[in-house]
């Protein structure tokens, strides 16, 4: 019986935290379908959070912080759909929200570029996607020419089964020079051997600006996910931001830069919201640009009002295989020897063996100034009159999103239930 090739898929996510800002409004393309393909990708992305998010939540422990980038994963699994055929290619589709009627073309490399392209020294979001391939292997000429210009693909060619230790080498280090050191290591060598095909990389890098900056704080408690308790520093913020209140919870959105890239940070009231929120992601506002939409906690519609909030000052990681939650999520063809068919891809019967994904997440003051920091110590050591206003004290865990209003693009989402305390930015 015929071996199948294993065909590993890596993406790796990193944002250290602290502002974003505007990107062109001039990247529409021409025609009417291609036009459309912005929306469609920016779909898919909070499809893929919708579908994966809920399995990978449902195995996490409570005080894990669980944190994706639905931008990365996308992009890294849209690298295997030019070489894929048949039902691997419906689920594919299916996952990314890519019907057979979308013809990508460029799309994805130009969406990227029109994300990218900031203008603002400020602000900072690169993307990037590489395919290492096994020098072995010969590869569908269509099919690199697809990842080439449909995602601005590297391709390079490496020895996994002759120098699996050089290959993984070459991997990481790439994937640490696209994300400035805050993922060093997504492979390892021992994953390695003559029946690997191919690796398919993508990087996200991503930080800025509060458009607003926190200028004060205090030491407080954060409460985990399995109830125990922890010191932690609270950012603090008073004044007017985009805030809605029901009776799950509360959320707030705090821009970037000119405001174009937001966090949304969405507080439930107890832990089982937390659950039920995490069940059903759709009902949190994950809206296509400036259209706005029905969720509960539809941010882009919502009036600006004076609040107080505190914020913990921290750091989280995520880093773990996704296979099995993709495999829940509707794309079990694409790992199964006997129902994998990515004939597109190359002339060998390849089915993806594992599917790495890796973020980083810090949150600071960015841009505070000693001052603030000193003003921070009095606050923590003294007390003064909080103003009427609705309070947002983010003490116990919550989700979050990073994304850009404009184009709807979901680049970060998750959970953080265990921050790491962290030291102010100098």
């Amino acid at each position: 019986m015929m071996r199948k090739v294993a065909l590993i898929c890596v993406f790796a996510a990193s944002t250290p935290l602290a502002s974003c800002a505007t990107l062109p409004t001039d990247g529409a393309t021409s025609t009417g379908e291609a036009s459309a393909i912005p929306y469609v990708i920016t779909a898919g992305q909070a499809r893929i959070a919708a579908r994966l998010y809920p399995k990978l939540a449902a195995s996490a422990e409570p005080n894990d912080n669980l944190f994706i980038s639905p931008l990365s994963l996308s992009e890294g699994i849209g690298l295997a759909l030019p070489g894929a055929r048949g039902e691997t290619e419906t689920e594919l589709r299916g996952l990314l929200g890519w019907d057979a009627a979308t013809r990508l073309g460029t799309s994805v490399r130009d969406y990227n570029r029109f994300l990218t392209d900031t203008g603002d020294k400020k602000v900072a979001l690169s993307v990037a996607n590489a395919m290492w391939l096994s020098d072995e292997l010969d590869f569908q000429p269509e099919y690199l020419r697809a990842a080439s210009e449909g995602f601005g693909a590297t391709a390079q060619a490496v020895d996994f089964g002759g120098d699996p230790h050089g290959s993984a080498d070459t991997i990481n280090g790439w994937v640490s020079e696209q994300t400035r050191e805050r993922i060093t290591k997504i492979v390892e060598a021992s994953g390695f051997n003559d029946l690997t095909a191919a690796v398919l990389t993508n990087a996200v890098w991503f930080k800025a600006d509060w458009t607003v900056p926190f200028e004060d704080g205090t030491t407080g408690e954060f409460t985990r996910g399995d109830g125990s308790k922890v010191p932690i520093y609270m950012m603090e913020r008073l004044g007017s931001m985009q805030y809605r209140e029901t009776g799950d919870g509360q959320s707030v959105a705090l821009p970037y830069g000119d405001g174009r890239f937001v966090m949304e940070v969405f507080l439930p009231k107890d832990i089982s919201t937390l659950r039920r929120w995490e069940s059903d992601i759709d009902r949190l506002a994950f809206c296509s640009g400036f259209q706005g939409c029905e969720a509960d906690f539809d941010l882009q519609s919502g009036e600006r009002q004076n609040i107080l909030l505190r914020l913990p000052r921290f750091e989280a990681r995520f880093d773990a295989s996704v296979r099995d939650a993709l495999i829940a999520a509707g794309i079990p063809c694409a790992f199964m020897e006997s129902c994998a068919d990515f004939s597109g891809m190359a002339d060998a019967p390849l089915a993806i063996d594992d599917v790495a994904h890796a973020t980083f997440l810090r949150v600071d003051e960015k841009g505070t100034e000693a001052a603030a920091v000193t003003a921070v110590k009095i606050v923590v050591t003294g007390s003064r009159m909080i103003p009427d206003v609705p309070q947002m004290i983010v003490d116990r865990p919550f989700l979050l999103t990073i994304r850009d209003r404009f184009s709807g693009a979901l680049i970060f989402f998750g959970r953080i239930a265990d921050p790491t305390p962290v030291e102010q930015s100098q």
